[in-house]
């Protein structure tokens, strides 16, 4: 999965009636309800070396297709209650991203100050990838950021409690905490995988600078596996107006923090390779540019993935590259035709790092919608 997206959001109620009352039965006042979507479709040839080509639909090429709900109360004082349900769904079928779960992507209530920060509740993304993925320049499916950074991917925690201050001269910091991030249900706490994410983020105008650390402790790790996954991400963005940059670096250990790296060995927990969830390490970078061009906009980004482990035959494992370029075209505020090229080595869609070495090129267009 992947990624960062944009939503405008359009309001669809004002709830200022009996139904909305305090307890007093004074009418609430600043309380307000939207319902907001991105519908994107496109067709792509998606090629693996040695495997063949593969032709088709495209669910959500330069963002996912979801759509939800979201408010906000002004309590008075500077209080205020927040909420959020989201759902993903692929347009080419109709059918929910996750037939497990009706908000997927999000459910989650919260309440803040304006001088003491929010409180989150719920199924929601981790601090660490709402600071990581802010820096990503391309958000391609498949070959965004998240496919070599994968504490920022589009994966979400249940269970999940977030805290962010409050904005102070630019700086803001967060922390989260997983009772059970996979939804095992398990009775006992520590019969459940928990997570830990702490962010950092400075924002001044164009400048953007965000440092992030998280853990995954699991609960039952397979056999000869450490357990303890973590990810350390370091990156700034700068708006030069006639471009945008982009750099990150990161360092991933003990497997994929969000349990969303695949599973080529079987381990069942999508921690990626055996090898690195038995002790490897994963050094990533990042680069990447976008220049406007009118009502469009050409993207280019770069990573590389450099693994320190030896696979089951003693082969070194080699390092993942990535490129693509691509290309958005505003047909108005709300919809976005597209097209991009991407190439990587030594990787495929479903493993970041493939002992066969096989090289994926995929070409795709689209269009995306918001409202």
């Amino acid at each position: 999965m992947k990624k960062h997206y944009i939503c405008a959001a359009l309001t669809a109620a004002s709830l200022a009636s009996p139904l909305a009352a305090r307890a007093d039965g004074a009418a609430l006042s600043g309380t307000e309800v939207q319902i907001y979507g991105v519908v994107d479709a496109g067709v792509a040839v998606t090629n693996v070396s040695g495997v063949g080509s593969r032709s088709g639909m495209l669910n959500g090429g330069l963002t996912d297709s979801l759509w939800g709900l979201r408010g906000r109360e002004d309590l008075g004082d500077g209080w205020s209650a927040r909420f959020q349900l989201e759902n993903g769904f692929d347009p080419s079928t109709g059918r929910q991203a996750d037939d497990r779960s009706l908000f997927n992507y999000g459910a989650w209530v919260g309440l803040g100050h304006d001088d003491l920060g929010e409180l989150r509740l719920g199924r929601q993304y981790t601090v660490g990838k709402t600071y990581g993925n802010a820096l990503e320049i391309a958000s391609w499916k498949e070959m965004g950021m998240g496919a070599t950074f994968k504490a920022s991917d589009n994966y979400q925690f249940s269970n999940l409690v977030n805290y962010y201050t409050p904005e102070w001269q630019g700086w803001q910091a967060g922390i989260g905490y997983s009772f059970d991030a996979d939804a095992q249900g398990k009775f006992r706490t520590n019969a459940n995988n928990r997570a830990l994410s702490l962010g950092l983020k400075y924002e001044d105008g164009p400048l953007l600078a965000v440092a992030t650390w998280d853990q995954m402790r699991l609960a039952q790790p397979p056999q000869g596996i450490q357990g303890r996954p973590q990810a350390l991400q370091l990156g700034a963005s700068y708006d030069f107006e006639v471009l945008k940059v982009s750099a990150a670096w990161s360092r991933q250990r003990n497997g994929y923090v969000g349990l969303d790296g695949g599973d080529p060995d079987n381990l069942g927990q999508n921690l990626g390779p055996a090898a690195f969830a038995a002790g490897g390490t994963v050094n990533a970078w990042l680069l990447g540019v976008s220049v406007p061009l009118g009502r469009g906009t050409v993207l280019a980004q770069w990573s590389l993935a450099k693994p320190d482990w030896q696979w089951a035959d003693g082969m070194t494992a080699r390092k993942a590259q990535l490129m693509t370029l691509g290309y958005t075209y505003e047909l108005s505020k709300r919809t976005t035709v597209y097209a991009f090229a991407g190439y990587a080595s030594n990787y495929t869609l479903d493993n970041q790092f493939d002992p066969g070495n096989s090289h994926t090129t995929r070409f795709a267009t689209g269009v995306t919608h918001r409202f």
